[in-house]
């Protein structure tokens, strides 16, 4: 009928998981985010000249923040991802 089994509360491994746990909470929040190309155009003597620009989007607070991240000429679509998660852990508060 009974088990040889000890069932107990876990100890000292429950802070220690739930801190593993909000790790990788934080981890996936800043995750949740986009990073996308955007054309931008301005007037110049010349005429109109496109620019290409990275952008980033995420949720703050129930609502969408969009930040420029920087020219497409100057980084690659995984140095701009890094940029992104930097300045989103910065604005949520947290340390990558």
């Amino acid at each position: 009928m009974g088990s040889s089994r000890r069932r107990g509360r876990g100890g000292a491994k429950a802070p220690r998981l739930e801190g593993k746990a909000e790790g990788l909470w934080d981890a996936a929040r800043l995750e949740a985010l986009t990073v996308y190309q955007g054309d931008v155009v301005k007037k110049t003597k010349a005429g109109e000249a496109t620019y290409t620009y990275w952008f980033a989007s995420w949720r703050e607070g129930g609502k969408v923040k969009n930040v420029h991240i920087g020219s497409t000429k100057k980084m690659d679509e995984a140095a701009a991802m890094a940029k992104a998660r930097k300045l989103k852990a910065e604005a949520l508060g947290l340390e990558e």
